[in-house]
Parts: structure tokens; C-alpha cells; sequence
């Protein structure tokens, strides 16, 4: 199989639906501010947002030195877009 993380389908009352999204979000003019201890204080800040919407769930967090790489499975009630504004709020 060429995907490595195994298939889940997730369950909702209406719906059954496996969405799983790369978002990269860069920082402005791609300094390079990424190192490792700020990545962690991030990488921590995105593990919260599950405490305020569990439907959320990101599954793998890496970084380079100007962005940030997150795969995250959104179900459908929620738009690719809500879900970008939750996370760079928080």
C-alpha cells in the first residue's frame, strides 16, 4: 500500500468520512525564526486545541526553519478554512 498510516474512517451521527489534510503555514517574508525550542512551545499550543475541539485530531507535527507542517483529520462539519483560523489563533 502506498500510504504508511493505516486508514481510519472516522463516525459521525449523519456521516462516515476519512479527511485527512497537509496544511504548511509559513511565517511572513519565511524568516527563519524555527528552531527547536520554539517548535516545541508550538507543537504544545497545537496538542490544546484538541482539548477545545476534540473532532480535530492532528495526527503528525514537523517543522523546517521558515514553516510549520501539520497533518490534521477534519471531519466534515467544519471547513478547511474554520479550521486553518482556529489554529493560527491559537
Amino acid at each position: 500500500m502506498w500510504y504508511s498510516v493505516a486508514m481510519k474512517y472516522r463516525k459521525q451521527n449523519h456521516c462516515v468520512y476519512y479527511c485527512e489534510y497537509h496544511l504548511v503555514f509559513a511565517t511572513k517574508y519565511r524568516r527563519k525564526i524555527f528552531n527547536d525550542g520554539i517548535f516545541a512551545y508550538m507543537k504544545d499550543r497545537l496538542k490544546q486545541i484538541k482539548d477545545y475541539y476534540p473532532e480535530i485530531d492532528i495526527l503528525k507535527i514537523n517543522h523546517d526553519v521558515d514553516h510549520i507542517h501539520v497533518l490534521v483529520v477534519i471531519p466534515p462539519k467544519f471547513s478547511v478554512s474554520k479550521v486553518v483560523r482556529i489554529i493560527k489563533s491559537n
